[in-house]
């Protein structure tokens, strides 16, 4: 069997978590609306899955990010209106890249401190996002409020999961880094076994 391609590869996790995002954001959209109506949070795993991306493939987060605005307005029966102000309002999660700029992935993988930075600049780019795009549709500053307050779950629960995941080998890791690291942990190995036999 042939081996994939890197550019295959990347497409298909690429694929792969956008399409988790979508099922899971569906899902906990329809848990949410049956179940915690009068409850004034939402949860949503687009937060989550969209700062594991850009750990992974940087900028290519955006597709996600759409994807998880999608999910929720198809699910929620949005007007045109909210399917901007949550596709593109999503969007604005990539501003985390700047914490990853400024620290590197590496280092913001082993810093629990930078890794809680860089969730909470995903969530505060999310929730900017979402309300500048509402003000072209008469948004006002409590939008902003309101933007903030119903997914502070979501914020937690993507933190909770960046830090469980922080330490599995590769998941939230420059996936560049990760096969190349792999290859040469590989090398390594054979070379030594090479040796011990002669």
């Amino acid at each position: 069997m042939n081996q994939i391609t890197f550019k295959q590869y990347r497409t298909i996790d690429l694929t792969i978590f956008t399409v988790l995002l979508a099922i899971f954001e569906s899902l906990t959209t329809i848990a949410t609306r049956n179940w915690f109506a009068a409850q004034p949070v939402a949860i949503s795993i687009s937060l989550a899955i969209v700062c594991i991306v850009m750990m992974r493939w940087g900028w290519r987060a955006v597709v996600p990010a759409v994807a998880g605005g999608i999910a929720f307005c198809l699910v929620s029966g949005a007007t045109v209106g909210q399917y901007l102000i949550y596709c593109i309002g999503n969007t604005f999660a990539l501003l985390g890249l700047l914490v990853v700029r400024g620290f590197g992935k590496e280092t913001i993988r082993r810093s629990v401190p930078k890794l809680l930075l860089f969730g909470l600049v995903g969530y505060l780019g999310m929730v900017a996002g979402r309300f500048l795009v509402s003000l072209l549709f008469g948004g006002d500053l409590m939008a902003f409020v309101v933007y903030a307050t119903t997914d502070i779950i979501s914020l937690l629960f993507a933190e909770i999961i960046l830090l469980l995941l922080r330490n599995t080998d590769g998941m939230i890791e420059d996936q560049k880094s990760y096969l190349l690291r792999v290859e040469r942990e590989r090398k390594e190995e054979e070379n030594t076994v090479f040796e011990e036999e002669f």
